[in-house]
């Protein structure tokens, strides 16, 4: 989608904006507490939890736009796609 259109829908919608587009920071390693000294804890964690009730034969991934510096993906490869859809983005 470009980025126009994007744009345009979010200033359309009353959606928050967490619902409306996958923001991502750089992984601290060391500094956060899912940390393990060699991964990501939660992202191992996660793509363990998705495996439990994923799908059979759901093999297509969803279009992403931090695919490629995600370290999720880089250490958990595509189990760790559907697992982000269940990060929850806004506890308010």
């Amino acid at each position: 989608m470009p980025a126009e259109v994007a744009l345009a829908a979010a200033r359309d919608s009353d959606a928050p904006v967490e619902s409306r587009f996958r923001l991502a920071g750089p992984c601290v390693t060391s500094s956060c507490g899912f940390w393990t000294g060699e991964h990501c804890g939660l992202g191992a964690r996660m793509a363990a939890s998705y495996a439990e009730t994923a799908e059979l034969g759901q093999e297509q991934l969803p279009k992403c736009a931090i695919r490629r510096t995600c370290r999720w993906f880089a250490e958990q490869g595509p189990a760790a796609c559907p697992a982000c859809s269940h990060v929850v983005t806004d506890a308010r």
